[in-house]
């Protein structure tokens, strides 16, 4: 309807497979929230499930050696697949979709000021998501009780950010964003002509983040050295 004016989406969500944040946008400036119980600004993407309850984020984190058979953590990397996590505490599976949304739930909750809506939000995507990927993560912003997703791709995020803090103009220019997260590597090259941004071409590694070098710096440098150095039964 044309009568209609357009209402901006000013919730933002960065949706980690490590890391999740949740942001404002207010007259030009951004309010990135924090965590009400640790005040840090990004909540590990991790869910835990007690007997009795879910919990999410950092103290979640804190139970993936305790109890790594109910504590999961990376499921982005599964989002639009039929695999489930099994858990043994609750003895059921759960989906990539359900534990996405207990995420953005937990995220909402960063959100103190009544003023603002949670009815509707961003929610950025890798370049290399696939339309069954991108209804995953659609449907886990309904999970968690969002009536309007907007997905936008994460490299048109950062350049986006890139530019309004810059301020430049930016039209006919050409350039790439490397995204290196937690579990994935994107590169994409974006265009700006006309007024818009888009993505020439990408191409991503979502099992290439930081969570992968830190165990392979794990397998390949420290176990070694410690066999070599020391003696254990079953290291």
């Amino acid at each position: 309807d044309d009568n209609k004016m357009t209402q901006t989406i000013n919730l933002g969500i960065d949706l980690g497979t490590t890391n999740s944040a949740i942001c404002y946008f207010d007259n030009g400036n951004i309010r990135l929230f924090k965590d009400p119980i640790s005040w840090k600004d990004t909540l590990p993407s991790v869910v835990t499930f007690r007997k009795d309850r879910i919990i999410v984020g950092q103290k979640a984190k804190e139970y993936m050696e305790k109890s790594p058979q109910n504590t999961i953590g990376f499921f982005k990397r599964k989002m639009g697949t039929n695999e489930t996590f099994k858990l043994k505490s609750l003895d059921k599976s759960i989906s990539p979709i359900e534990l996405s949304s207990y995420v953005l739930k937990e995220l909402k909750t960063f959100v103190q000021d009544n003023d603002i809506s949670l009815d509707a939000a961003v929610i950025t995507i890798p370049a290399s998501f696939d339309t069954i990927q991108s209804n995953a993560t659609k449907e886990a912003g309904k999970l968690a009780g969002f009536n309007e997703i907007v997905l936008l791709q994460e490299p048109i995020a950062a350049s986006l950010a890139y530019a309004n803090a810059k301020g430049q103009n930016l039209e006919n220019t050409q350039w790439l964003v490397y995204d290196l997260g937690g579990g994935t590597f994107d590169v994409a090259l974006l265009k700006i002509k006309d007024g818009e941004m888009r993505v020439l071409d990408h191409q991503g590694d979502n099992f290439l983040g930081g969570s992968d070098f830190d165990r392979l710096i794990v397998e390949k440098i420290i176990i070694p050295y410690l066999e070599n150095n020391y003696y254990y039964n079953d290291l």
